[in-house]
């Protein structure tokens, strides 16, 4: 076979695999779990390399052999793009990360906790210095041990906050609430929140939200909580569209009032940042959950890629925090990816 058309296979295999990812970031994985979601992916993805080496294979000659080139050029195009809005959307890192960093000799990080710390001033809050803790994304499940989810529980307890935050898909399966009773169970000083998540719509709604509220959390679901915390008050808002409700519009605040809102997908943070919201908690990502060195993660189930995978942004004057979360979906392993939490503390100018 001559290097041409060797080299015209590699190209139009290369650009077949780029649209599959993107097919696969912001479609396929977005799809309702089901059996049949697995087999459709792999389908997907012989498809789309079995094109793309008979393409290439028919398609050596110019001007055909530049197709590829010019799809792969805005493929790269595209990740300028994301990389510069990122960046422009870049907040203040964690003040403290305990432990610090993965061991590139232990790849597999899938109950290796971590505790992102952050520091956060706000000109519309003039109370003591409050601390939220983040928690996101627990998908007990019995591939885990249980005393990892409790451990998980009393650490964040530990952080003493005045208010926690539980950010979506609490099970992995509807056999797993029974375990998740032993898990949950109010943390926080003041008030424990909760939204739901897309596998915990697709469990079934009703039996998580019984369980939540058995173990003492407070849910919310397209409507908001006026938490009073000395002389101030702070709206606390749970926004678990497009699962659980077809209203997209946002419960708004006084301009004066700190507004934060839960959401389990960052994908709302758009619509969320044209709110009153002033935070938004969110988690949906994984961070990937199976990252590579230097690259990052492949695959986020998210319509703008791996924009806001993971960390602290601010989108249109609203903080935005995504947590890599607790548990794991299929495969159940996390690589180069650590479980995490966030510790949120929120003081005012004074405070500085």
């Amino acid at each position: 076979m001559p290097v041409i058309q060797l080299t015209s296979i590699f190209l139009y295999c290369t650009a077949a695999l780029c649209v599959f990812l993107m097919l696969l970031n912001r479609v396929l994985i977005l799809m309702p779990g089901s059996r049949a979601k697995g087999p459709i992916i792999l389908a997907a993805f012989a498809i789309s390399i079995g094109i793309g080496a008979l393409t290439g294979y028919f398609s050596y000659r110019p001007p055909w052999v530049f197709v590829p080139v010019a799809l792969l050029g805005l493929v790269l195009l595209g990740e300028v793009r994301r990389v510069w809005i990122r960046r422009s959307c870049a907040a203040a890192p964690p003040v403290d990360t305990i432990p610090h960093q993965v061991d590139i000799l232990n790849p597999v990080t899938t109950t290796d906790l971590v505790v992102h710390r952050y520091r956060v001033s706000h000109p519309k809050w003039r109370g003591a210095p409050l601390r939220i803790v983040h928690l996101t994304d627990l998908h007990v499940h019995p591939k885990l041990p249980l005393e990892y989810y409790q451990q998980v529980i009393s650490v964040a307890e530990q952080t003493e906050p005045d208010v926690a935050v539980f950010t979506g898909d609490f099970i992995g399966g509807v056999g797993a609430l029974g375990r998740l009773k032993e898990v949950l169970r109010p943390i926080a000083k003041r008030q424990n929140y909760a939204v739901l998540g897309n596998h915990d719509y697709w469990v079934g709604p009703d039996a998580v939200r019984k369980v939540i509220g058995e173990c003492g959390l407070r849910l919310l679901s397209g409507e908001s909580h006026l938490l009073a915390v000395g002389d101030s008050e702070i709206a606390f808002t749970g926004y678990d569209y497009p699962w659980g409700t077809k209203d997209k519009s946002i419960p708004r605040h006084e301009a004066e009032k700190l507004h934060v809102v839960l959401s389990h997908t960052p994908d709302n943070i758009y619509r969320i940042s044209k709110s009153s919201a002033d935070f938004a908690f969110c988690g949906h990502y994984h961070a990937g959950q199976i990252r590579l060195p230097v690259l990052g993660p492949i695959v986020v189930p998210s319509v703008y890629g791996r924009r806001f995978d993971h960390g602290h942004f601010i989108v249109n004057g609203t903080h935005l925090f995504v947590a890599s979360g607790i548990g794991t979906v299929y495969p159940p392993i996390r690589i180069y990816c650590q479980p995490d939490m966030f510790v949120v503390d929120i003081v005012g100018d004074m405070n500085k």
